[in-house]
């Protein structure tokens, strides 16, 4: 991180009526920090660079993060529930398990075109999420454990690129939309039933 950058704020700017924080596109002051347990929600952070950031436990119910640099974060345990990650650069970030076992919440989440190549998503719930022409290239939804796997149900992939992701044990149901000519068994996932 260049030294020229400054620390990042470490309470909620005042000038914000609501409280949530706001930062211009192409700010790089959350870039490689450590943002443990923080909470962001309703944040609007669009086209914000945040490489490398540790975000493992954050918050950011309906945080605006469309077109955000978010690769190689980590987000463990972090909650994305109804966030927009519209066109969002996950490419290498921890979206995997906590280390108490605990998911990566996309619940409801808009990642549509977002860019999650090579990103660890096991474990993470991806349910009713819209992922539409999101990169999954090499991503891994492989879980660290069984009972804790990595769900799509509800979830609308179409025209995803998921060629290369290992889909192991994933989780989708009836609901869950894919890319043409796809076949979820092939791929290793497993068909959620109700019962």
């Amino acid at each position: 991180m260049p030294s020229g950058d400054p620390d990042p704020p470490d309470d909620i700017p005042d000038d914000s009526p609501d409280r949530s924080l706001r930062l211009p596109p192409g700010d790089r002051t959350l870039r490689g920090k450590s943002q443990e347990g923080r909470e962001l929600m309703f944040a609007e952070l669009r086209g914000v660079d945040m490489t490398g950031a540790d975000f493992y436990w954050a918050l950011f119910h309906h945080a605006q993060l469309e077109d955000a640099i978010m690769a190689r974060c980590d987000l463990r345990g972090a909650t994305l529930t109804e966030a927009n990650l519209r066109g969002a650069d996950l490419t290498g970030a921890n979206c995997g398990l906590d280390n108490l076992g605990g998911s990566t919440d996309f619940i409801k989440a808009d990642l549509s075109g977002a860019d999650l190549r090579d990103a660890d998503i096991g474990g993470a719930n991806f349910t009713d999420a819209l992922l539409v022409g999101a990169n999954l290239s090499g991503a891994s939804a492989q879980s660290r454990f069984k009972d804790r796997p990595t769900r799509f149900c509800g979830a609308i992939l179409t025209g995803a690129r998921l060629e290369t992701a290992r889909l192991d044990g994933a989780l989708y149901d009836a609901r869950t939309v894919f890319p043409e000519g796809f076949e979820p068994e092939r791929a290793g996932m497993v068909l959620k039933t109700n019962a």
